[in-house]
């Protein structure tokens, strides 16, 4: 026969130590607490000092008026020690004297209770504020963790950052790939957002604790103070975990893209996926425009190619059409449309801009032809974008456009690279 056994943990009690000069006073006590605490006792301020060095009690119910050190020196020598500093002193006292309670609250006592005791309302008060200060350790606890995992995020999205930044460095020399620069630089400021953001959070909740913790040293703590403490730590909790994953989320969508335009690495991937990537990541330098691009693209059209090559393709359209089509003040219109016939794909780039003129149509794809040489454009997107689609992709390109009405880009692509 097998025996099975398990140890289950027991929950500390929570200790109490009473002083008092006279020990009629410590008996009148003790059978009030001893069932539920661990308790310990003390005669003399001195020894109350030494319990306290020793066993860090949870809390302290101290006579006031006692022989060679009186309970308010005990209070501020407890109060002066960081390692006691935080244990929850109760004054109990038979002196209905308000100067000594708001001497005692200066020094850091958190409540008075009058003598003779009521067994009912000392254990209350003692009970409270055991809770107070259980509820105030678990959100320091929680503000230590929140800024713990601020902190490591940041970290890890700043070397992301430092790392996209290298890897614009090494890719400037390259006009293929400049538009990467573009990119580093949307997710980087469009990054300041939700780290600032989670930062500021964090430093507030480190005030809110803060002003808490003085609320519940000074005995000075209301339901609706707490109510309302809580409720700060919920919200802030919740700011800050939507704004980390904002970032995550963006830098996800950056990943991929970043990897593709800094290789010219080919690989099976989804069309509308990869474009949707692209948007997304676009989408922090796009918003400033009044201008949306939408996508009409089915899922499931695969190509066996260059996503780099494509992405580029996709990057110098969207701002072309940004800086040529529209003007700053109308909203203008950019549809993408994939579709797949046998073995190629179609891609078309409509927008309903301002057109082109006849004469330029022909000089569309020329490097350095631009009408906007020193107002934006270097005149080399486009033909950047027929030298990927025709050398790189192995595909055809063509543009018409009626002037005031908008322009049209159709580019076919084989789905499989030769």
């Amino acid at each position: 026969m097998t025996v099975l056994s398990a140890s289950l943990s027991v929950p500390r009690r929570p200790k109490l130590l009473l002083v008092d000069d006279q020990p009629i006073n410590i008996q009148t006590l003790f059978p009030i607490f001893s069932a539920d605490y661990e308790v310990f006792m003390a005669t003399t301020g001195a020894q109350a000092l030494k319990v306290c060095a020793n066993q860090y009690p949870d809390l302290v119910l101290l006579d006031v008026m006692m022989p060679d050190m009186d309970g308010h020196e005990v209070c501020r020598q407890l109060k002066a020690n960081p390692a006691t500093r935080n244990i929850p002193v109760i004054f109990v006292t038979a002196q209905d004297n308000p100067e000594n309670e708001s001497l005692g609250l200066q020094i850091g006592a958190v409540d008075f209770i009058s003598k003779p005791v009521n067994a009912a309302v000392v254990r209350a008060r003692v009970r409270l504020h055991l809770l107070l200060r259980a509820s105030l350790e678990q959100v320091q606890l929680l503000n230590e963790d929140l800024e713990a995992r601020v902190s490591a995020r940041t970290r890890e999205l700043e070397g992301a950052l430092e790392q996209l930044r290298a890897s614009q460095d090494s890719l400037a020399s390259s006009e293929a790939k400049a538009t990467l620069s573009l990119l580093v630089a949307s997710v980087s400021h469009e990054l300041g957002t939700p780290l600032s953001n989670s930062v500021m959070a964090a430093s507030t909740l480190a005030e809110r604790a803060s002003d808490f913790q003085g609320l519940v040293e000074a005995g000075a703590i209301k339901r609706s103070d707490f109510t309302a403490f809580v409720a700060t730590i919920g919200e802030g909790t919740d700011l800050i975990q939507r704004n980390l994953h904002r970032a995550h989320e963006l830098l996800g969508h950056f990943r991929q893209v970043a990897a593709d335009q800094a290789s010219e690495q080919r690989r099976v991937f989804d069309v509308a996926q990869t474009i949707q990537e692209i948007l997304h990541t676009l989408q922090p330098s796009l918003k400033r425009f009044p201008h949306r691009v939408t996508l009409d693209i089915p899922s499931g059209i695969t190509m066996d190619s260059q996503p780099g090559a494509l992405g580029q393709i996709v990057i110098n359209l969207i701002n072309n059409a940004y800086l040529h089509a529209f003007d700053h003040e109308t909203p203008g219109l950019l549809t993408v449309r994939v579709r797949l016939a046998d073995t190629q794909v179609h891609l078309v780039f409509a927008d309903n801009g301002v057109g082109i003129a006849p004469d330029n149509l022909s000089k569309l794809f020329e490097p350095f032809f631009s009408t906007k040489i020193g107002q934006g454009g270097t005149g080399l997107g486009l033909a950047i974008v027929h030298n990927l689609v025709v050398k790189t992709l192995g595909g055809a390109i063509r543009v018409s456009s009626d002037l005031g009405h908008g322009t049209r880009f159709e580019i076919e692509l084989p789905q499989t690279q030769s």
